[in-house]
């Protein structure tokens, strides 16, 4: 898993177990993409002004201070969990990348079959929430 040594492999996969047998295996893909869209987000937002390089201090410098900065935080991790379950119900229509998520197997993300078919539908979905998306990031700016 990890050559951290501060990472104990056992109880890194015993936590991934204990995540896996409460949420499955398609709960571990929706953290998986909604990471991602959560990320794609806060890439937007610190590409958005050239002036503020960290997102957390362009959110920050809104005028109601910390607390805006966490319910946004908040209010973004919400919308891009939505996002996410949304993408994987998507996907799970494809047959390959349903056998990725039915076998939880992250790592299988990396064949190229995969990652094409998962790619297409990213790209499918961001089409579909291209408006949503703009809004979005129109508001938490």
């Amino acid at each position: 898993m990890s050559d951290d040594p501060f990472v104990d492999e056992n109880q890194a996969q015993q936590k991934v177990n204990e995540f896996i047998e409460q949420h499955g295996t398609e709960g571990l893909f929706v953290l998986y993409f909604r990471q991602f869209i959560y990320r794609f987000i806060k890439q937007e937002l610190k590409s958005a002004d050239e002036e503020v390089e960290d997102i957390g201090t362009q959110l920050h410098l809104d005028q109601d201070g910390d607390d805006i900065l966490k319910n946004r935080r908040e209010e973004m991790k919400e919308q891009c969990e939505y996002w996410a379950r949304d993408l994987v119900d998507h996907l799970k229509k494809d047959e390959v990348v349903s056998e990725v998520i039915e076998s939880g197997d992250l790592g299988r993300l990396e064949e190229e079959k995969v990652e094409e078919r998962v790619k297409k539908g990213l790209d499918e979905k961001f089409d579909e929430w291209e408006e949503q998306l703009e809004e979005f990031l129109e508001d938490v700016e």
